[in-house]
């Protein structure tokens, strides 16, 4: 029902006149159809549309219902359930039967009809606030919190949506997908126009790219982190999976700037392809925004951001040199958006902590508990490198591999925990349809003959064992779930939060 409610709510914002900015809200199907590649229409375009859907269950009188094939249910198999309920017209692809009782569009792609028609039913809320996209493997979550704080800091609300959570001003949807539908989106952006927000600010995944829900957004600006083997379950390749990655910058206009890291090879292949002005950030010789680190410790990290519209010394929370890579993607994107570096400096030292990203629990015990959300093994590594040097102790890892996804990925993350830990801890993640134990199996098909690793399938027992053991002066991570608050298990989910598993646990110490 999310569609519909933030709609209501946009209409009852729209009906106070808070900001000058109406969104449309309401149309003729002939005019949601402009620029839409269209193979045919059956029926009438003067119909009057007051709602999209792609859910039948939401579709009442006046809406547009999308048939999106999808990978479990397609969505013309719910056409004539959307009738019945009152859509005055469907969205469908090339030759697919639908139901009399409606205008039939038919289209060559759905999901791109859906978020190009989506853009102008809510009156191309891009177009007036400014949005940045963070696309890339590790660090979108990071780099997007460090800019909403940088824009917050300046004085301005900001729309964030992203993996934890879908943000407008003081409001807060926890995120079902890092990038959600177009229909959903568009909504966002236009609540946040009129709750006079400033910059919007979205983690673009490779699966919306490649299922175009991105499709109707304007994008001031573009940030690539890194790349590393990810969602190959999906994309098959890496090729491909980078190529999904390319689709955000090659569709960037002239005026828009793309944001590169600098250290990465890929940021090369799209500054070939992006009609975007280039700003490179990072330690690499041909970075515009790079950085002088001064100290790199447990308290967190302080360095100069050097920079061509001048240096600042910064100051931040945050642990380990790849957040200072974040830190400086964030502050490029920043600067390229027109902010000062005071604000960029304020903003940094605003953040204390990031939701599930290297998050410290306390509760009074003499060694450092972190959880993280890292669940490949390039976010793996980089962690638990970036966290032996601020380790006086024991380095030990509490770690998995969720099932239904990347295979491959199983030994490569054992053969990393088990290397740059002390001790191991190899448990469940969100085990999905696959048996637990057949997971582990995979993982410790790469562990190191000889490498201590300890197995424990239960999650909150591996938790227990980690924190039960640990000594004064060691440092436990506790990775891959990070911010999630459910375990995923055959087809249940449960109630499951790393960060409450182990203040539970530190409490009974």
């Amino acid at each position: 029902m999310m569609s519909e409610m933030t709609t209501t709510r946009i209409a009852a914002m729209r009906a106070s006149q808070l900001n000058r900015f109406t969104p449309v809200l309401t149309g003729q199907l002939g005019d949601l159809l402009a620029g839409i590649d269209v193979l045919a229409v059956e029926g009438p375009t003067s119909v009057t549309i007051t709602s999209l859907c792609t859910d039948s269950r939401q579709a009442r009188r006046g809406c547009l219902f999308f048939a999106v094939p999808g990978i479990d249910q397609d969505g013309a198999g719910f056409l004539t359930e959307a009738v019945a309920r009152g859509a005055v017209a469907v969205v469908v692809e090339g030759g697919t039967p639908a139901p009399a009782g409606a205008s039939v569009v038919r289209v060559v792609n759905c999901r791109l009809a859906k978020a190009l028609m989506a853009a102008r039913f809510f009156g191309h809320p891009s177009r007036r606030l400014p949005v940045v996209g963070v696309t890339g493997t590790n660090g979108k979550t990071t780099t997007s919190h460090l800019l909403r704080s940088i824009a917050e800091y300046d004085g301005g609300p900001t729309v964030l949506i992203g993996t934890i959570a879908h943000e407008v001003g003081q409001r807060s949807v926890r995120a079902r997908n890092t990038t959600p539908d177009p229909i959903e989106l568009e909504s966002f952006l236009t609540e946040g126009l009129l709750e006079r927000a400033r910059l919007g600010i979205m983690e673009v995944s490779s699966h919306a790219l490649v299922q175009e829900r991105v499709a109707g957004i304007d994008f001031r600006a573009a940030v690539f982190t890194n790349l590393s083997p990810e969602h190959l379950d999906y994309h098959g390749t890496l090729e491909a999976y980078q190529a999904a990655k390319l689709l955000l910058f090659e569709n960037l206009d002239a005026s828009a700037v793309a944001v590169l890291n600098a250290d990465d090879p890929v940021a090369d292949v799209i500054a070939a392809v992006t009609r975007a002005r280039v700003l490179r950030y990072g330690l690499s010789c041909s970075a515009e925004i790079s950085a002088d680190i001064r100290r790199v410790d447990a308290d967190g990290t302080a360095f100069i951001l050097k920079t061509p519209y001048g240096d600042v010394d910064v100051n931040t929370r945050l642990l380990g040199r790849h957040n200072l890579m974040n830190c400086m993607a964030a502050g490029a994107a920043a600067l390229a958006m027109g902010y000062p570096l005071d604000s960029v400096r304020g903003g940094f030292q605003l953040l204390k902590c990031v939701p599930g990203r290297l998050e410290s629990i306390h509760c009074g015990q003499d060694f450092r508990v972190l959880v993280d959300y890292a669940h490949t093994h390039d976010a793996l590594q980089k962690v638990l490198e970036n966290l032996r040097p601020l380790t006086r102790g024991r380095l030990i890892t509490v770690f998995g591999c969720g099932g239904d996804r990347d295979r491959a990925k199983r030994p490569l993350m054992g053969r990393v925990a088990a290397n740059l830990s002390d001790v191991a801890v190899l448990t469940s993640d969100n085990p999905r349809g696959e048996d637990p134990r057949e997971i582990i199996e995979e993982v410790l098909a790469g562990i190191p003959e000889g490498r201590p690793v300890i197995v424990e399938a239960d999650r909150r027992r591996a938790i227990e064992t980690a924190l039960r053991m640990a000594q004064s002066g060691d440092l436990v991570t506790i990775a891959g779930k990070g911010h999630e608050v459910r375990q995923l298990v055959g087809g249940r989910s449960i109630e499951f939060d790393d960060r409450a598993v182990a203040r539970e646990v530190l409490w009974s110490l």
